[in-house]
């Protein structure tokens, strides 16, 4: 089934972007969604295997890396801190229609859509 997904978004990818009815965000998000995620796959894997072990071996500072590669990092990670600012400010905004329950939800958006949420439900699933 997995196969079939990807040969028909690599068939179709072309057409995301072609002329049509459909609105600029549901072409953008035709591509965030069938496109882009193997980029974004790609980043991770490389992030995990590759980042994550050489900067345990050798921290990220200018005295290793020099100063182009750790500026890149931390503008990597400030940007990353983006999603999840976005996703509790989201929640925290839709308290008022949803109660209760969107309290509950800032507190679980809070957590889990954080670096570290997202790093342990990627280790979670890593040893699944």
């Amino acid at each position: 089934w997995t196969i079939g997904w990807d040969e028909t978004s690599l068939k179709h990818a072309g057409s995301f972007t072609n002329s049509g009815e459909l609105k600029c965000r549901a072409r953008c998000g035709l591509c965030w969604t069938f496109v882009l995620r193997w980029a974004l796959t790609m980043l991770t894997v490389f992030a995990v295997y590759v980042g994550l072990p050489l900067t345990t071996v050798r921290p990220l500072d200018e005295a290793h890396w020099g100063k182009l590669i750790t500026y890149l990092g931390r503008t990597c990670f400030a940007m990353g801190l983006g999603p999840w600012f976005f996703a509790v400010f989201e929640a925290l905004l839709q308290i008022p229609r949803r109660g209760w329950q969107g309290a509950v939800q800032v507190i679980f958006v809070f957590f889990v859509a954080s670096p570290f949420g997202f790093a342990s439900f990627f280790l979670f699933n890593f040893f699944l």
